[in-house]
Protein backbone atom coordinates (compact mmCIF):
# COMPACT_ATOMS: atom_id res chain seq x y z
CA UNK A 1 0.00 0.00 0.00
CA UNK A 2 1.18 3.53 -0.79
CA UNK A 3 1.22 5.08 2.67
CA UNK A 4 2.68 8.28 1.32
CA UNK A 5 -0.59 8.73 -0.56
CA UNK A 6 -2.75 7.39 2.26
CA UNK A 7 -1.21 8.45 5.58
CA UNK A 8 -2.15 7.13 9.01
CA UNK A 9 -4.23 9.36 11.29
CA UNK A 10 -5.37 8.85 14.85
CA UNK A 11 -8.95 8.52 13.60
CA UNK A 12 -7.90 5.72 11.21
CA UNK A 13 -6.16 3.95 14.07
CA UNK A 14 -9.34 4.28 16.15
CA UNK A 15 -11.34 2.68 13.33
CA UNK A 16 -9.04 -0.35 13.47
CA UNK A 17 -8.16 -0.46 17.18
CA UNK A 18 -9.64 0.57 20.50
CA UNK A 19 -7.15 0.94 23.34
CA UNK A 20 -4.73 -1.14 21.30
CA UNK A 21 -7.13 -4.04 20.74
CA UNK A 22 -8.29 -4.91 17.22
CA UNK A 23 -11.88 -4.09 16.32
CA UNK A 24 -14.16 -6.02 13.97
CA UNK A 25 -14.42 -3.94 10.80
CA UNK A 26 -15.49 -4.37 7.20
CA UNK A 27 -12.29 -4.06 5.13
CA UNK A 28 -14.19 -2.83 2.07
CA UNK A 29 -15.91 -0.09 4.09
CA UNK A 30 -12.62 0.85 5.72
CA UNK A 31 -10.94 1.22 2.33
CA UNK A 32 -13.71 3.10 0.54
CA UNK A 33 -14.74 5.38 3.41
CA UNK A 34 -11.75 5.87 5.71
CA UNK A 35 -8.76 5.45 3.40
CA UNK A 36 -9.88 6.51 -0.09
CA UNK A 37 -12.64 8.86 1.16
CA UNK A 38 -14.83 7.95 -1.81
CA UNK A 39 -17.90 8.05 0.42
CA UNK A 40 -18.71 10.53 3.15
CA UNK A 41 -19.65 9.12 6.55
CA UNK A 42 -23.16 9.80 7.74
CA UNK A 43 -23.17 12.37 10.51
CA UNK A 44 -25.17 11.94 13.69
CA UNK A 45 -26.89 14.59 15.80
CA UNK A 46 -24.08 14.49 18.43
CA UNK A 47 -21.47 14.89 15.67
CA UNK A 48 -23.34 17.88 14.23
CA UNK A 49 -23.55 19.39 17.71
CA UNK A 50 -19.82 18.90 18.22
CA UNK A 51 -19.02 20.54 14.88
CA UNK A 52 -21.35 23.44 15.71
CA UNK A 53 -19.60 23.92 19.06
CA UNK A 54 -16.15 23.79 17.46
CA UNK A 55 -17.21 26.24 14.75
CA UNK A 56 -18.52 28.65 17.40
CA UNK A 57 -15.34 28.41 19.45
CA UNK A 58 -12.71 28.34 16.71
CA UNK A 59 -14.42 29.58 13.56
CA UNK A 60 -14.37 26.17 11.89
CA UNK A 61 -14.23 22.47 12.64
CA UNK A 62 -11.75 19.95 11.25
CA UNK A 63 -10.56 20.36 7.63
CA UNK A 64 -11.95 23.88 7.47
CA UNK A 65 -15.57 22.74 7.56
CA UNK A 66 -18.16 24.70 9.50
CA UNK A 67 -21.58 24.07 11.00
CA UNK A 68 -23.35 27.38 11.42
CA UNK A 69 -26.68 26.13 12.75
CA UNK A 70 -28.54 23.09 14.06
CA UNK A 71 -32.09 21.84 13.32
CA UNK A 72 -34.59 24.30 14.76
CA UNK A 73 -38.07 23.86 16.20
CA UNK A 74 -40.93 23.62 13.70
CA UNK A 75 -42.47 26.90 12.61
CA UNK A 76 -45.90 27.87 13.88
CA UNK A 77 -48.75 28.42 11.38
CA UNK A 78 -48.36 32.17 11.81
CA UNK A 79 -44.62 31.96 11.13
CA UNK A 80 -45.21 29.86 8.00
CA UNK A 81 -47.69 32.44 6.73
CA UNK A 82 -45.23 35.23 7.46
CA UNK A 83 -42.51 33.37 5.56
CA UNK A 84 -44.69 33.06 2.47
CA UNK A 85 -45.11 36.83 2.50
CA UNK A 86 -41.40 37.38 3.11
CA UNK A 87 -40.47 35.00 0.29
CA UNK A 88 -42.61 36.96 -2.19
CA UNK A 89 -41.02 40.20 -1.02
CA UNK A 90 -37.50 38.76 -1.18
CA UNK A 91 -36.96 39.24 2.54
CA UNK A 92 -35.03 37.00 4.93
CA UNK A 93 -37.12 34.07 6.15
CA UNK A 94 -37.92 33.45 9.79
CA UNK A 95 -36.16 30.49 11.38
CA UNK A 96 -37.69 28.25 14.00
CA UNK A 97 -36.66 28.79 17.61
CA UNK A 98 -33.48 27.12 18.80
CA UNK A 99 -33.91 23.87 20.68
CA UNK A 100 -32.70 23.70 24.29
CA UNK A 101 -29.54 21.75 23.37
CA UNK A 102 -28.47 24.44 20.92
CA UNK A 103 -29.16 27.19 23.46
CA UNK A 104 -26.90 25.43 25.97
CA UNK A 105 -24.18 24.90 23.34
CA UNK A 106 -24.31 28.63 22.57
CA UNK A 107 -23.85 29.31 26.28
CA UNK A 108 -20.88 26.94 26.34
CA UNK A 109 -19.32 28.79 23.40
CA UNK A 110 -19.53 31.98 25.42
CA UNK A 111 -18.10 30.18 28.47
CA UNK A 112 -15.23 28.85 26.34
CA UNK A 113 -14.27 32.37 25.25
CA UNK A 114 -14.40 33.65 28.82
CA UNK A 115 -12.40 30.69 30.15
CA UNK A 116 -9.72 31.24 27.51
CA UNK A 117 -9.08 34.60 29.13
CA UNK A 118 -9.01 33.02 32.60
CA UNK A 119 -6.46 30.36 31.59
CA UNK A 120 -4.52 32.72 29.26
CA UNK A 121 -5.25 30.45 26.28
CA UNK A 122 -4.58 32.21 22.99
CA UNK A 123 -6.82 31.75 19.92
CA UNK A 124 -5.57 33.29 16.66
CA UNK A 125 -5.86 32.63 12.94
CA UNK A 126 -2.44 30.96 13.03
CA UNK A 127 -2.88 28.43 15.85
CA UNK A 128 -6.22 26.72 15.15
CA UNK A 129 -6.89 23.58 13.08
CA UNK A 130 -3.17 23.08 12.49
CA UNK A 131 -2.29 20.20 10.09
CA UNK A 132 0.94 18.30 10.73
CA UNK A 133 2.58 15.52 8.70
CA UNK A 134 5.27 13.34 10.32
CA UNK A 135 7.34 10.56 8.70
CA UNK A 136 7.38 7.33 10.70
CA UNK A 137 8.87 3.86 10.60
CA UNK A 138 11.65 2.23 8.66
CA UNK A 139 13.05 4.59 6.02
CA UNK A 140 10.26 7.04 6.96
CA UNK A 141 7.98 5.41 4.35
CA UNK A 142 4.83 5.86 6.42
CA UNK A 143 3.37 9.28 7.10
CA UNK A 144 1.35 10.21 10.15
CA UNK A 145 -1.17 12.98 9.68
CA UNK A 146 -2.94 14.97 12.36
CA UNK A 147 -4.94 18.15 12.79
CA UNK A 148 -4.63 20.02 16.07
CA UNK A 149 -7.54 22.16 17.27
CA UNK A 150 -5.37 24.64 19.16
CA UNK A 151 -1.56 24.62 18.89
CA UNK A 152 0.61 26.11 20.20
CA UNK A 153 -0.98 28.10 22.97
CA UNK A 154 0.08 29.31 26.38
CA UNK A 155 -1.98 28.01 29.27
CA UNK A 156 -1.89 28.93 32.93
CA UNK A 157 -1.88 25.51 34.56
CA UNK A 158 -0.85 24.40 38.04
CA UNK A 159 0.12 27.97 38.94
CA UNK A 160 2.54 28.41 36.05
CA UNK A 161 2.47 29.34 32.39
CA UNK A 162 3.10 26.41 30.03
CA UNK A 163 2.74 25.70 26.31
CA UNK A 164 0.07 23.27 25.17
CA UNK A 165 -1.95 21.45 22.54
CA UNK A 166 -5.69 21.56 23.25
CA UNK A 167 -8.38 19.40 21.66
CA UNK A 168 -11.97 20.50 22.20
CA UNK A 169 -14.69 17.97 22.93
CA UNK A 170 -18.43 18.31 23.41
CA UNK A 171 -20.30 15.64 25.32
CA UNK A 172 -23.82 15.11 26.52
CA UNK A 173 -22.71 14.18 30.03
CA UNK A 174 -19.34 14.88 31.64
CA UNK A 175 -20.16 12.37 34.35
CA UNK A 176 -20.69 9.40 32.06
CA UNK A 177 -18.54 6.36 32.80
CA UNK A 178 -19.92 4.26 29.91
CA UNK A 179 -18.85 3.73 26.33
CA UNK A 180 -15.90 5.16 24.47
CA UNK A 181 -16.47 8.70 25.73
CA UNK A 182 -16.37 7.92 29.43
CA UNK A 183 -14.98 11.27 30.57
CA UNK A 184 -15.90 10.54 34.19
CA UNK A 185 -13.40 7.65 34.12
CA UNK A 186 -10.60 8.97 31.88
CA UNK A 187 -8.37 6.02 32.73
CA UNK A 188 -10.59 3.97 30.37
CA UNK A 189 -10.44 6.41 27.44
CA UNK A 190 -8.58 5.56 24.26
CA UNK A 191 -5.76 8.12 24.36
CA UNK A 192 -4.37 7.53 20.87
CA UNK A 193 -5.07 11.13 19.87
CA UNK A 194 -3.08 12.58 22.76
CA UNK A 195 -0.24 10.12 22.18
CA UNK A 196 0.01 10.90 18.47
CA UNK A 197 -0.18 14.66 18.94
CA UNK A 198 2.48 14.57 21.66
CA UNK A 199 4.73 12.60 19.31
CA UNK A 200 3.93 14.79 16.33
CA UNK A 201 4.85 18.15 17.86
CA UNK A 202 8.08 16.69 19.24
CA UNK A 203 9.17 15.40 15.85
CA UNK A 204 8.31 18.23 13.46
CA UNK A 205 9.72 17.88 9.97
CA UNK A 206 10.17 21.46 8.76
CA UNK A 207 10.30 20.45 5.08
CA UNK A 208 6.93 18.69 5.30
CA UNK A 209 5.38 21.42 7.47
CA UNK A 210 6.60 24.79 6.17
CA UNK A 211 3.42 26.46 7.44
CA UNK A 212 4.77 26.03 10.97
CA UNK A 213 7.90 28.08 10.37
CA UNK A 214 6.22 31.30 11.49
CA UNK A 215 4.40 29.60 14.36
CA UNK A 216 7.09 27.46 15.95
CA UNK A 217 10.02 29.64 16.92
CA UNK A 218 13.10 27.76 18.20
CA UNK A 219 12.14 28.82 21.72
CA UNK A 220 8.59 27.49 21.45
CA UNK A 221 9.79 24.28 19.79
CA UNK A 222 12.25 23.71 22.61
CA UNK A 223 9.51 24.28 25.22
CA UNK A 224 7.23 21.82 23.43
CA UNK A 225 9.87 19.10 23.31
CA UNK A 226 10.72 19.37 26.97
CA UNK A 227 7.53 20.43 28.70
CA UNK A 228 4.70 20.59 26.17
CA UNK A 229 1.28 19.59 27.50
CA UNK A 230 -1.73 18.00 25.82
CA UNK A 231 -5.28 18.50 27.07
CA UNK A 232 -8.70 17.27 26.17
CA UNK A 233 -10.97 20.17 27.09
CA UNK A 234 -14.48 18.80 27.42
CA UNK A 235 -17.75 20.74 27.67
CA UNK A 236 -21.21 19.28 28.39
CA UNK A 237 -24.53 20.39 26.89
CA UNK A 238 -27.36 18.07 27.87
CA UNK A 239 -27.74 19.13 31.49
CA UNK A 240 -28.97 22.46 32.85
CA UNK A 241 -25.74 22.89 34.83
CA UNK A 242 -23.03 23.72 32.31
CA UNK A 243 -19.60 22.38 33.14
CA UNK A 244 -16.20 21.78 31.59
CA UNK A 245 -13.06 19.90 32.54
CA UNK A 246 -9.49 19.44 31.40
CA UNK A 247 -8.01 15.97 31.05
CA UNK A 248 -4.24 16.09 30.70
CA UNK A 249 -2.62 13.27 28.74
CA UNK A 250 0.88 12.93 30.13
CA UNK A 251 3.69 12.02 27.74
CA UNK A 252 6.23 9.40 28.76
CA UNK A 253 8.20 6.48 27.31
CA UNK A 254 5.36 4.04 28.02
CA UNK A 255 2.82 6.06 26.02
CA UNK A 256 5.33 6.51 23.21
CA UNK A 257 5.86 2.75 23.05
CA UNK A 258 2.07 2.21 23.05
CA UNK A 259 1.72 4.68 20.18
CA UNK A 260 4.33 2.92 18.07
CA UNK A 261 2.69 -0.44 18.73
CA UNK A 262 -0.74 0.92 17.74
CA UNK A 263 0.66 2.30 14.50
CA UNK A 264 2.43 -0.98 13.78
CA UNK A 265 -0.77 -2.96 14.40
CA UNK A 266 -2.81 -0.63 12.20
CA UNK A 267 -0.34 -0.87 9.33
CA UNK A 268 -0.27 -4.67 9.72
CA UNK A 269 -4.07 -4.91 9.61
CA UNK A 270 -4.30 -2.66 6.55
CA UNK A 271 -1.61 -4.61 4.74
CA UNK A 272 -3.47 -7.84 5.52
CA UNK A 273 -6.75 -6.41 4.17
CA UNK A 274 -4.99 -5.17 1.05
CA UNK A 275 -3.51 -8.63 0.43
CA UNK A 276 -7.06 -10.00 0.68
CA UNK A 277 -8.29 -7.38 -1.86
CA UNK A 278 -10.43 -5.57 0.75
CA UNK A 279 -13.22 -8.14 1.20
CA UNK A 280 -16.74 -7.23 2.26
CA UNK A 281 -17.49 -8.37 5.81
CA UNK A 282 -21.08 -7.25 6.41
CA UNK A 283 -23.01 -7.13 9.63
CA UNK A 284 -26.33 -5.43 10.33
CA UNK A 285 -24.83 -2.91 12.77
CA UNK A 286 -21.98 -1.98 10.41
CA UNK A 287 -24.17 -1.88 7.32
CA UNK A 288 -27.04 0.23 8.65
CA UNK A 289 -24.88 3.36 8.87
CA UNK A 290 -22.58 2.58 5.94
CA UNK A 291 -22.70 5.22 3.18
CA UNK A 292 -21.92 2.64 0.44
CA UNK A 293 -25.58 2.06 -0.36
CA UNK A 294 -25.00 -0.01 -3.50
CA UNK A 295 -22.77 -2.59 -1.78
CA UNK A 296 -23.98 -6.04 -2.86
CA UNK A 297 -23.05 -7.58 0.48
CA UNK A 298 -25.14 -5.12 2.49
CA UNK A 299 -27.19 -6.72 5.30
CA UNK A 300 -30.62 -5.20 5.76
CA UNK A 301 -31.90 -7.48 8.51
CA UNK A 302 -30.63 -8.38 11.93
CA UNK A 303 -30.38 -12.07 12.85
CA UNK A 304 -29.69 -13.72 16.21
Amino acid sequence: MDFIKHPISQSLIRRVLYNGEEREVCPYQLYKVDIMHEFRKETTAPMDSGNYFETGCLGSSAKGESTQDLPRKLLSKAQKTENRVREKEGKKLIKGDKRSDQVRIDEQILRFKSLCTKYQIMITDTNIQIPIIIPWGKDDKILLTMQLDIFPTPIFYKKKLSVAIIDLKLTADLNSSYGEYCYATPEHLDLIQGKMYHYGVRNIDRDLNPHLNNVLTPEVENMIKHEGLFFLWIFNYKKTTLEDKFIEVIWDKTKEAELHESIRKTVSVIEMFEAQAWPVQPSYNRCKHCPIKECEGREYYEAI
